[in-house]
């Protein structure tokens, strides 16, 4: 008598059944997670951006954030950064790694050259992945999107709320 022995056919079928399901319920999760790191990332080298464009402008030609406030911050922006394309009227630019940006109105920060909350010279909206959706506010800390807001100080830029400041610091700041 000559006996195999092996698996058969429905013992394969059953073991790759139950490998499917469970990357099924797992690849999901894991792919949101890596998508929210890559948008925190990216979020921390947008600020990043920012403040070495108000620090080289600072450096070369001795004039802080407070001489381009609101608005006109975008002035800034077109001469520090490295732009692909911009929109003069809306206030609008692509930089060469893809992020969009856009430049809005800040309180008035010329009365007093501090860090506080009254004196933001222009607010910075960013789409840290340009056009590529989801294209939405991270409004949250367990859901983040990828679309940011950055406060503009006469010589720094921070994360435009407390979530924003926990999404890139990990604490309130």
């Amino acid at each position: 008598m000559n006996k195999k022995s092996g698996f058969t056919l429905a013992e394969v079928l059953v073991t790759l059944m139950i490998i499917g399901v469970i990357a099924a319920m797992t690849i999901p999760s894991l792919m949101q997670s890596t998508a929210q790191q890559e948008y925190k990332a990216a979020f921390k080298k947008a600020v990043s951006m920012i403040n070495q464009a108000v620090t080289l402008n600072y450096a070369l030609d001795g004039r802080d954030a407070t001489d381009y406030t609101g608005a006109s911050f975008f002035d800034l922006m077109t001469q520090r950064l490295n732009v692909m394309s911009s929109t003069a009227g809306s206030s609008e630019l692509y930089t060469a790694d893809g992020m969009y940006f856009k430049a809005q109105g800040g309180t008035s920060c010329a009365i007093a050259k501090g860090s506080g909350a009254d004196n933001i010279c222009a607010e910075v909206i960013v789409d840290v992945n340009g056009v590529k959706g989801p294209n939405k506010y991270t409004t949250a800390t367990d859901a983040v999107y990828d679309i940011f807001t950055i406060a503009v100080y006469p010589q720094k830029a921070l994360p435009g709320n407390d979530v924003q400041s926990q999404v890139l610091y990990g604490d309130t700041k």
